[in-house]
Order: structure tokens, then C-alpha cells, then sequence
């Protein structure tokens, strides 16, 4: 009876204790239908019994082939009832581009929640991520494309310095595209290209990326700059090509094509201008490297290997030589220390300790047979004079072979005496060692 009532309450302890456990929880925003590039929205919320006593450590982690901006802005406080109890909680949204097909499993990152389990005292609590799993595709009306731009809304905008009137033989036109996507990272948005008819020679620049945030850390649009100088060379009329791009309209699920006008160009002659070509450089006359010797060239190398080599040798001969007597030398002291009189009586004394009878008089016997006197048990107990020391023998002897011994053997009385008579015995042997002879 006594033992079901602790078993209940036991179990009681451990649902209540379960119960007033943190709690987190985490949810993907979409979940299906996910397109490359998109932003997929992770909420994180932590639960904890009574109140925190300090921010939750909300973990930067990366997911492979993918982009997560980690949260900016504020996390949002509430609180729920849990099976009764009261529970305070933080919640707080990452977000997540997927940059290629697949699919994509959250990792374990860890969460670290200081909160109050025995107020006022601090708890520290370790949660992992739940194993959230997503898939993200490439429309089919979009595959066959080289790159794959997903966004609501994309602009492209030029600027030409100077104007494109009276242009003439020698100028250069400098051209500016910006292209500007909302809700989508401007790493995305592919490159331009710039082409032009002969006459027209293009020198492509360095394009700018930036993304647009609030100052509460949301995304609000990517956006690239793409910038190259035409260098018109000859007179005449020319059209440059318009310049499209592609991209997923993530609000009506299709493709859309938004471009640029073609440029139609008119240059001028110039006959005071004269092109300017960079000059043939002369031959240079390569002087040859002098001649190094082989010592000069690789002495330091020399005087590095050849002392390690040696050195490496030396070592090599001293281990073949000496670490097998090493080995037999150490084996045999350890089979020396293995058979010792000290080994051998503390195995005594041990199995004293256990009451081990047939292990106390095993040893008994080899302990004597390794002192110094080499004797027997018999000689061993005659010499003693100790009659205490014999009654002792010999009722470890009759728990063994007497078959009217019916108690069970008690070593502790065994392990005493052997131990005084063997220390009598050293400081009788000590102080024959340090008294001079008295008659020399």
C-alpha cells in the first residue's frame, strides 16, 4: 500500500513538473507552395511558468543553400494558460530566402531562457528548434530560364550623362540602369548585358547591391545598379538593342517581361578629333639571371634537411635497439612487483576485508611463502609465539575444511593480527640495521 501511494505521488511529481516546463514552439509562413526566392516567414515563440528573469537568447544560425535575415525588430510579449498554469512568452520571426530547389530542414539551434522556476530564484532553460521541414520550387512556366527572379513588383529605370543630342565622333555616353524589386534581395536580380553595333566600343563598370530595411529590420525592396561608358569611334547612326528581364509576379503567378526601350543614337563627325591609341611599347632587352651554384642556391635547405635526417636515423637505430630491452626489462618488473611479499599481503588484507576465506588462506600461504624467512604456514605460526595469531589460522582453515564449522567466516579479525605481527616485525628488523655492532 505504502509503495503504490509513493509510486502515485512520484508520477504526480513528474506530470506537475512536466507541466511547468518552458515550452517552444515554432511555425513556417507559407508552408506549401513555396517558390525560390521567396520569403518564408519562421515564428519562434518561448513559454515559461511564471515570468522570465532576463531576454531569451534568440540564436543566429544559417541553413544550407539558403539566406536568413535573423529578427530586428521587437519580439511580441504574451501570455497563455497551460493545463492551468499561467505562462509568459516572447515571440520573435525570422526570415528565410531558399536559393535553390529543394528541401530544407531547420536545424537544432539552441535556445537559452532565463526564467523563474522557484521565485525569485533564476532557472537557465537550453531548447532546441523543433525539426521544421519546407520544399521550395521553380514554377514550370519558369524552368527553362537561365535564372529564376521571383518577386511583386520589379522596375527598371535609365539615366544617360550627358544627353543623347548632339553627340559627336569621340564622345562618351555614360548610362546608369537601376532595376528595383520589392520584397526580394537584390543578390537575386541577375546581370545586365551590354551590346552595341560596331563604331560603339562599351566598357561595362562595377554594379552596386544594396536591400532597403526599416528601421524595425523589415525587407523592403533589393535593388542593383548597373552602369557602363559608350565610346562612340565613328560617325553614323546607330541602335542599341532593348534590354529585358524576366521575372515571377509572386502576386498573379505567372511570368512577366518588363524591359527597356531600344536607343537609337545619332553621332556626328568630328574632323578635329583624332583617336588616340596607346603606344607601342618598346622591346625591353631581359637581362639574364646570373649563374648560382647549387650550394649557394639550396644551402639553407641543406642545413634545415640533412641534421633532421641524420637526427631522424639516430632515433630510428635507438628504438630498434633499445625498446624491446626496455619492454622485457619493464615486463619483468612488473611481474617482480606482481609477485611481491608487499602485492601478495595486501591481496590478504583485501580478502580479508571481503571475508573471502578460500582467497585469505591463498594468500596467507603465498605471502609467507614470499617473506623473507621463505617458510611455511606451520614454521611461520611456531615462530610468531602468537597464539592469538594461531587461533585465528586456525579457524580460517576449519570455515574451509571442517565440516562442523556452520558460521560464516569474519576476516576483520585475521586482518588485524597479520598486520601487527608484520609491523612488529619491520621495526624489528629496522632496528637491527640501525644499531652499530657493539663489539667489533
Amino acid at each position: 500500500m505504502r509503495r503504490g501511494l509513493f509510486g502515485l505521488l512520484a508520477v504526480c511529481a513528474a506530470t506537475f513538473s512536466l507541466a511547468q516546463s518552458p515550452v517552444i514552439r515554432a511555425t513556417l509562413t507559407p508552408t506549401k507552395e513555396i517558390i525560390v526566392g521567396q520569403a518564408v516567414h519562421l515564428n519562434v515563440t518561448v513559454l515559461v511558468p511564471n515570468y522570465f528573469t532576463g531576454s531569451p537568447d534568440f540564436p543566429v544560425f544559417e541553413l544550407e543553400n539558403a539566406i536568413v535575415v535573423q529578427p530586428q525588430d521587437r519580439p511580441q510579449n504574451l501570455s497563455e494558460t497551460i493545463d492551468g498554469v499561467h505562462y509568459a512568452g516572447i515571440s520573435q520571426s525570422y526570415t528565410i530566402y531558399p536559393q535553390q530547389v529543394g528541401e530544407f530542414r531547420l536545424p537544432p539551434a539552441q535556445f537559452t531562457i532565463p526564467y523563474a522556476a522557484n521565485p525569485p530564484k533564476t532557472t537557465e532553460a537550453h531548447l532546441s528548434l523543433p525539426p521544421l521541414i519546407f520544399h521550395a520550387n521553380i514554377p514550370a512556366a519558369a524552368q527553362g530560364l537561365s535564372y529564376f527572379l521571383p518577386t511583386t513588383a520589379l522596375t527598371l529605370q535609365q539615366r544617360w550623362e550627358p544627353s543623347l543630342k548632339n553627340i559627336r565622333v569621340g564622345d562618351t555616353l555614360h548610362r546608369t540602369i537601376t532595376i528595383t524589386t520589392v520584397k526580394t534581395q537584390g543578390m537575386m536580380i541577375p546581370p545586365l548585358s551590354f551590346e552595341a553595333s560596331d563604331g560603339v566600343r562599351v566598357y561595362p563598370e562595377q554594379p552596386t547591391v544594396v536591400d532597403q530595411k526599416t528601421p524595425t529590420g523589415e525587407f523592403v525592396y533589393g535593388r542593383r545598379t548597373e552602369s557602363a561608358r559608350y565610346f562612340l569611334r565613328s560617325a553614323g547612326e546607330y541602335t542599341l538593342p532593348p534590354i529585358q528581364l524576366q521575372w515571377w509576379n509572386l502576386n498573379a503567378h505567372k511570368l512577366v517581361t518588363t524591359s527597356l526601350p531600344s536607343v537609337h543614337l545619332t553621332v556626328a563627325a568630328n574632323p578635329g578629333y583624332v583617336e588616340e591609341l596607346p603606344p607601342e611599347q618598346e622591346p625591353v632587352a631581359v637581362a639574364q639571371p646570373p649563374s648560382v651554384s647549387f650550394w649557394h642556391l639550396y644551402r639553407t635547405q641543406i642545413l634545415i634537411d640533412v641534421p633532421s635526417f641524420v637526427f631522424a636515423l639516430l632515433v630510428f637505430w635507438l628504438m630498434r635497439r633499445y625498446v624491446p630491452m626496455l619492454r622485457r626489462l619493464l615486463k619483468q618488473l612488473i611481474e617482480i612487483r606482481r609477485n611481491s611479499e608487499r602485492t601478495f599481503f595486501r591481496r590478504l588484507i583485501l580478502a580479508c576485508k571481503r571475508n573471502d576465506a578460500q582467497g585469505a588462506y591463498r594468500s596467507l600461504i603465498g605471502w609467507i611463502a614470499r617473506g623473507k624467512d621463505g617458510t611455511t604456514l606451520q614454521e611461520y605460526l611456531r615462530r610468531s609465539k602468537d597464539d592469538e595469531l594461531i587461533v585465528a589460522v586456525e579457524e580460517l582453515g576449519a570455515s574451509l575444511y571442517s565440516s562442523g564449522y556452520k558460521q560464516s567466516w569474519d576476516g576483520s579479525r585475521l586482518s588485524r593480527l597479520l598486520r601487527n605481527h608484520r609491523h612488529d616485525r619491520e621495526k624489528e628488523v629496522g632496528s637491527r640495521r640501525v644499531l652499530p655492532q657493539l663489539n667489533p
